[in-house]
């Protein structure tokens, strides 16, 4: 029996590597003979360039870059210098893991450093980039990253902003012609949610709360971003803003759009497809995927949600594990899963939970390979 492992991270507790080695060590103590391969995974948010980054065999470039608030910070991306592909993840550089608790606000904060990363990418002469936009510290539209690029915004007296997110509604124009966007970069961005760039459901008024805006500036970015999109329509004469993706990262999800011609796709699509996750599938007998939360939300486009699809062209029954478990029958079945397990079995503290993750991993995995050797 063949059995692949492929889970995200288990959010504050293990990465997507670790949970896979908790399960494979239980599948095996169960069943000696179960042969596992261990496939971590994620969908575009933290640690996913890690994750790519060890499928594609690439190596860890150091760069020193601007943080959200324009501090130097210590981050890098992956190379792959096969492929001239380079794998970024925004959240190394304007990322909210990067402030503390008082100095979030996305009026401040800035995706320059973003920008900065890609930058050295393009040194690099990469012909490809893969850019993953999750957990981000900003509502900027983008344009930080666009200015560490080369692009000028400017108000409407001819003074050149920064690129922060209370400038949005100061933009009255901008160029281009210092752009060092070459021509025939490819840039595809892993993007998990549908979210437009502004409006009820836009980057402010779902997302800027959470990274330290009040009412008031929440209200303010809303505008800014509306205003971003009124001088790119007059500029470029288009209008993306309301559709699927625009507003992830604060916005960066159109910046990406209209300042590196990017491509929005579902982190997990990216994900498998430049993992091979599909080869690896035709040599499987059963799937094992996780995450730390199973909801609503893991039937639009997640990591489970995409494993399923992939694994059920080939008839290949999948097994989900995780921490919470939040869906009723009818919704694991609708996401394609064979059955779904908490790893929990008792009422504890979420610190005690977190800290127990590998271990109750490791003796869930045991009891279904128990169950399992009765049946293949």
């Amino acid at each position: 029996m063949k059995v692949l492992i492929a889970p995200d991270s288990f959010k504050d507790a293990l990465s997507s590597k670790l949970v896979a080695s908790a399960i494979s060590r239980g599948l095996k103590l169960a069943d000696s003979t179960v042969k596992t391969e261990i496939f971590p995974l994620g969908d575009g948010g933290e640690g996913s360039s890690e994750i790519l980054g060890i499928h594609l065999n690439a190596v860890k470039i150091p760069v020193t870059v601007s943080d959200p608030l324009g501090r130097p910070v210590e981050a890098f991306f992956y190379w792959s210098a096969k492929n001239k592909t380079a794998i970024i993840e925004m959240a190394e550089a304007s990322g909210l893991q990067l402030l503390t608790e008082e100095e979030r606000n996305p009026m401040e904060t800035s995706t320059y450093g973003t920008g900065e990363l890609i930058k050295e990418a393009i040194k690099m002469d990469a012909k490809n980039i893969v850019l993953a936009i999750g957990g981000s510290a900003t509502n900027d539209g983008g344009i930080g990253m666009a200015t560490a690029l080369g692009y000028k915004f400017f108000d409407k007296y001819g003074n050149q902003l920064k690129g922060k997110g209370k400038e949005l509604t100061k933009i009255h124009y901008f160029t281009d012609i210092d752009s060092i966007i070459p021509d025939k970069l490819h840039v595809d961005v892993m993007c998990d949610v549908e979210n437009p760039l502004f409006g009820e459901k836009g980057a402010a008024y779902v997302y800027a709360k959470q990274k330290g805006a009040n009412e008031k500036e929440i209200n303010e970015l809303n505008e800014g971003l509306k205003n971003l999109n009124r001088v790119v329509k007059q500029k470029l004469n288009q209008d993306i803003s309301q559709k699927p993706g625009m507003g992830a990262a604060g916005g960066l999800g159109f910046g990406s759009v209209i300042f590196l011609n990017a491509t929005l796709q579902k982190g997990i699509d990216v994900m498998l497809d430049l993992t091979n996750f599909d080869e690896r599938l035709k040599h499987t007998d059963l799937v094992i995927t996780g995450e730390g939360k199973m909801d609503v939300q893991t039937m639009h486009g997640k990591l489970i949600d995409g494993v399923a699809k992939r694994a059920a062209k080939y008839n290949i029954p999948v097994i989900g594990f995780c921490g919470v478990l939040n869906l009723s029958p009818e919704n694991i079945s609708d996401i394609g899963l064979e059955a779904a397990f908490s790893v929990r079995h008792d009422i504890v503290d979420l610190d005690v939970a977190l800290e127990n993750t590998e271990k109750d991993l490791f003796t869930l995995s045991y009891n279904v390979m128990k169950l399992l050797k009765k049946t293949f």
